[in-house]
């Protein structure tokens, strides 16, 4: 297969993943602040929202970084190889289909002809 394949590729796969994350972020900042609507104590209101809003802000701010560098990706820009794969690496640490990502990121962008493609 030809790494442009890879490339684009890499790029769907990048998008696509981190969009359902943000997505689930999103709902984890919608969603737990509606399941306050049916607790009448105020401490647990304030603890369900705090973790709704943590959780959803940190996946909000891990999947934004993502998709730019898969949009970068596909229109083969330079400066998105050194994003993307500072992404996979951390994408290794999340288990299982992160992992999976991550190892064929790197593997896609570390290629000679990747950085020939990204470099014109």
């Amino acid at each position: 297969m030809d790494k442009s394949k890879h490339l684009t590729i890499l790029s769907i796969l990048l998008i696509t993943y981190d969009s359902l994350l943000l997505l689930l972020g999103i709902g984890f900042i919608k969603g737990f602040s509606l399941i306050t609507n049916f607790v009448n104590d105020p401490t647990a209101e304030f603890a369900i929202t705090t973790v709704g809003s943590i959780i959803g802000s940190i996946l909000l701010v891990i999947s934004i970084p993502a998709i730019i560098a898969g949009i970068g990706l596909i229109y083969r820009k330079s400066w998105s190889r050194i994003l993307a794969l500072i992404i996979c690496a951390v994408k290794l640490l999340n288990l299982p289909f992160g992992t999976a990502l991550g190892i064929y990121g790197i593997w896609v962008l570390m290629q000679d002809e990747t950085i020939e493609l990204l470099n014109k």
